[in-house]
């Protein structure tokens, strides 16, 4: 089933206590399927809510898309350059090969930030033969247990 511009987002109901981070999480938002003229003004009335809420910023994740139209990626360029002019960014993650091809094409590549190829070059060359044999210990991420709960918001798109 191919879904037509489907998309949800998800936020902290809270904010970071004191002493933890740095404030509000970042607004996660999900699309899903085709998006393209007939879904971008949901889309934007969406990132317009999400955006609302306040955030650290904004983070798409694009995993789900087997469809993404030019219109579709002015719409989250404009969500990006509005987040900048108030100190919040918005980031894609998890690009469909699809949405890679499109943000690529459109020379967008901002939009992704840099993949782990650039920030390997970036690392003395000391540094950068060992990061890769080395043992690195990740911390678990805070439980929802800790007085933390989502909202998620769903919304199609489609018509």
């Amino acid at each position: 089933m191919n879904l037509l511009g489907s998309f949800c987002f998800t936020v902290a109901d809270q904010t970071v206590p004191p002493g933890e981070g740095t404030g509000a999480a970042p607004i996660v938002v999900w699309l899903q399927g085709d998006h393209d003229l007939s879904t971008d003004e949901a889309l934007s009335r969406s990132l317009a809510r999400a955006i609302a809420l306040g955030g650290t910023g904004l983070v798409l994740d694009l995993n789900d898309v087997a469809f993404i139209a030019v219109s579709t990626l002015r719409v989250i360029v404009r969500a990006q350059q509005l987040l900048h002019h108030g100190s919040r960014s918005l980031t894609v993650r998890s690009p469909s090969s699809c949405a890679r091809r499109a943000i690529s094409a459109c020379g967008l590549h901002d939009l992704l930030g840099p993949g782990p190829e650039e920030l390997i070059t970036e690392l003395p060359a000391n540094e950068a033969g060992s990061a890769l044999g080395s043992w690195v210990e990740v911390p678990a991420p805070r439980q929802a247990a800790r007085g933390q709960t989502t909202t998620n918001v769903t919304e199609d798109g489609g018509g």
